[in-house]
């Protein structure tokens, strides 16, 4: 069984109960009920770093799931393609081409979604 495992940092959010309705909405966009973990991330002011591990749930088409996942967030990612595994690992930074599927996701600032081996 293949997991994902789904980092995000997040800004512009001045209390740990907005980072967690944050993460609650994330796990319900990609139907993930592991639940998550939150702490304070220094680097930015007003930040919160979360993560999220969930299982894939198509194991033989890693890659197409890892993709539709990840839009159902925003868009653009970069795709890193480990030809000799067959998988990808996403990155997004936040910029002027960001296009936030959900308003309430305008406050991710970095994330990274990665096969867990």
């Amino acid at each position: 069984m293949k997991n994902f495992r789904l980092t995000l940092i997040t800004e512009n959010q001045n209390s740990l109960e907005k980072g967690k309705k944050f993460a609650e909405l994330i796990c319900e966009t990609l139907n993930c009920e592991n639940g998550f973990e939150i702490s304070k991330y220094a680097k930015l002011k007003n930040s919160y770093r979360i993560e999220i591990i969930g299982k894939m749930a198509d194991q033989n088409n890693s890659i197409l799931e890892s993709i539709e996942l990840t839009d159902r967030i925003c868009s653009p990612w970069i795709v890193n393609f480990d030809r000799t595994e067959n998988e990808v690992e996403l990155m997004f930074n936040k910029s002027e081409l960001t296009n936030y599927r959900n308003e309430n996701f305008n406050t991710l600032n970095w994330a990274n979604f990665g096969i867990e081996k």
